[in-house]
């Protein structure tokens, strides 16, 4: 007699095959390993040739962000200059990378302003773009084109991180998925650090990966590079420094039964890494060496401190001992690199005092622990949600087996870097977007592509139906959200229209545009706006006629606006509420996603919400 025993589920049956995929990804050997090399870079080559092309037609449509003129406007002045002065909070190299094709541009600019007297960093970039004589869209264009560079090589490192723990179809997939996600192809395009430092965790853990497999010079060089050059790229990188020292100390642990032996080799590994940092720093910023008597922020926190001495006694009390110490240290010492101390000590001072923030439609100076978790639900594409969720089910399957030795080490630092950076996210006072946990993506894409993999090798018919089915809806989900990438919100939050519900600025507006706005006056024959504009462009200078836009404490009704009306999603939905007599109107068209337009002329009423 026998048993019919019930066939497992494809779904169940694929999941155990990633799984068995995740253990051996050299056993099975994978297809594109067979395509010859000459066929597989070009296809890599072609997939970052699409993600340029996206990014670069896109950009052209769009004015600066809020951030990008005083970024680039201070990397112009560090090349001119070898003075820092300006937007310290931010290390220098992508400033540099980003105005080198400026300055070579030979534009039109003075120091002998207020703005630059003062370090008044926002109205010294107004004057480099729109008041000097300069073509600001041609200098812009020159600043972002390096940024595109960036944003690719992201990419390749992605693809090297997935082909070297699954194989070359897997890293084809990751890439595949980084390229098409609309977060990276609207922040990879902008003159800011978060896309760069995406990039310096991912090649330092790579590099990093590579010398714990195999300690030689060449991977030492590369590691102390890509970590050093991290560094100087954006303040945040500064966990790095815990998660080298914990990868290696449990990577010798693995393999060392001496503690002495676990903590000389994680010593080296540290001591690459502050050597690398310490050559970045100084190489970037030119050899400075500065004491902080004639900082004027320095000045003032010393006028404060003494304000509160006067009132009590504190430690740094400059008629006590360590007081004294203290004073000397921050004001007559020479420090090489002074500004990058500085710049790291305005971060923390920033952090600590919190900043502003919108979410679900409530303001806190200091931020939500969960504003990180909920905007990557609502800005993650579902599809790629999906993708994460059921290759950590398989992940989880994997690790069950002890012959999953071969595969894990790449997989867990990937993945515990990720998974700690977002848990350090949670308690930052500082929530102004997304792209402030971009260095959490990276190891995700590889986690996607090595799952894809998998399912197109080992899985059931039905399963690899679905995948290509995925794969075509994120394509759709990506060209449909072309041109208006930084506005892009998943199916979960409902799309770019009920995105305002949940987060503003860089997540859907960050003043982007302003050019788009007045394309469609032009083609409305709308000679002039109401407006409120969240941004730092110049509407001037765009040739936008715009006149004042009534507040909640003006009179409002239709017949008393009389023009048409054009707001910034931010400016809506500030907190003082000047515009929130707007909410009952629907919007008679969306410019981007960011700005909001309703025609009050001749006493017309849009429609009520």
């Amino acid at each position: 007699m026998t048993i019919n025993q019930e066939s497992p589920s494809p779904i169940k049956q694929t999941t155990k095959a990633a799984a068995s995929h995740f253990l051996h990804p050299q056993k099975n050997r994978l297809l594109f390993l067979d395509i010859p090399k000459t066929w597989s870079r070009l296809l890599i080559f072609g997939l970052l040739v699409i993600m340029a092309i996206f990014q670069i037609t896109s950009m052209r449509q769009e004015v600066q962000t809020i951030d990008e003129g005083a970024h680039l406007a201070a990397g112009v002045s560090y090349w001119l200059t070898h003075d820092y002065r300006l937007n310290e909070e931010h290390p220098p190299l992508v400033k540099l990378i980003a105005a080198l094709p400026v300055v070579l541009a030979r534009p039109h600019i003075s120091f002998d302003t207020q703005a630059w007297k003062h370090a008044n960093q926002w109205q010294f970039a107004r004057d480099l773009l729109y008041n000097n004589g300069n073509d600001a869209d041609k200098l812009l264009f020159f600043g972002r084109l390096p940024m595109v560079g960036l944003s690719l090589l992201l990419g390749l490192f992605i693809y090297l991180w997935a082909k070297k723990i699954a194989g070359g179809l897997a890293g084809l997939l990751a890439l595949a998925w980084f390229v098409f996600d609309p977060n990276f192809l609207a922040h990879g395009r902008y003159i800011t650090t978060d896309v760069p430092v995406a990039l310096g965790f991912a090649a330092s853990l790579y590099f990093l990966f590579k010398l714990l497999e195999k300690w030689n010079w060449r991977h030492a060089v590369y590691f102390a590079m890509a970590f050093g050059l991290t560094q100087v790229t954006k303040f945040s990188a500064i966990i790095l420094w815990l998660l080298i020292i914990l990868i290696s100390a449990v990577w010798f642990a693995k393999k060392q039964n001496s503690a002495k032996l676990v903590v000389k080799k994680t010593l080296r590994v540290f001591g690459l890494a502050f050597l690398g940092t310490v050559v970045s720093v100084l190489i970037v910023y030119t050899g400075q060496i500065k004491s902080g008597k004639t900082d004027p922020w320095i000045t003032a926190l010393h006028q404060e401190r003494e304000q509160i001495v006067s009132q009590g006694t504190n430690p740094s009390d400059g008629k006590s001992k360590i007081g004294k110490v203290v004073n000397y240290a921050v004001r007559e010492l020479p420090v090489p690199g002074w500004s990058y101390f500085k710049g790291l000590a305005l971060v923390v001072n920033h952090d600590y005092r919190g900043h502003l923030a919108y979410l679900n439609g409530q303001y806190s100076n200091f931020g939500w622990w969960y504003y990180f978790p909920e905007a990557f639900l609502i800005k993650t594409p579902l599809a790629s949600l999906i993708l994460i969720m059921i290759a950590l089910m398989a992940l989880a399957l994997s690790l069950k087996n002890p012959k999953s030795e071969k595969i894990r080490p790449g997989l867990w630092i990937l993945l515990t870097s990720s998974g700690l950076y977002f848990l350090w996210s949670l308690t930052s006072h500082i929530n102004l977007g997304l792209r402030h946990i971009y260095p959490v993506y990276p190891g995700l894409f590889v986690l996607i592509g090595i799952f894809l993999a998998s399912v197109f090798m080992h899985g059931h018919k039905i399963l690899k139906i679905i995948a290509v089915v995925f794969l075509g809806l994120y394509l759709a989900t990506s060209i449909m959200a072309y041109p208006n990438y930084t506005a892009y919100f998943s199916e979960m939050a409902g799309g770019y229209k009920n995105g305002p519900k949940y987060l503003v600025d860089s997540n859907i507006d960050w003043g982007q545009d302003a050019k788009r706005l007045k394309q469609f006056m032009l083609e409305n024959n709308i000679p002039f706006v109401c407006m409120s504009y969240f941004g730092q462009a110049s509407l001037e200078y765009y040739q936008i006629d715009f006149r004042y836009l009534p507040t909640k404490d003006d009179p409002h009704e239709p017949e008393s606006v009389n023009c048409v009306v054009a707001i910034s999603i931010t400016s809506y939905l500030s907190e003082d509420g000047a515009y929130w007599w707007l909410k009952k109107y629907q919007p008679d068209e969306s410019i981007g996603g960011s700005i909001n337009v309703y025609d009050f002329r001749n006493g017309r009423s849009p429609k009520l919400r």
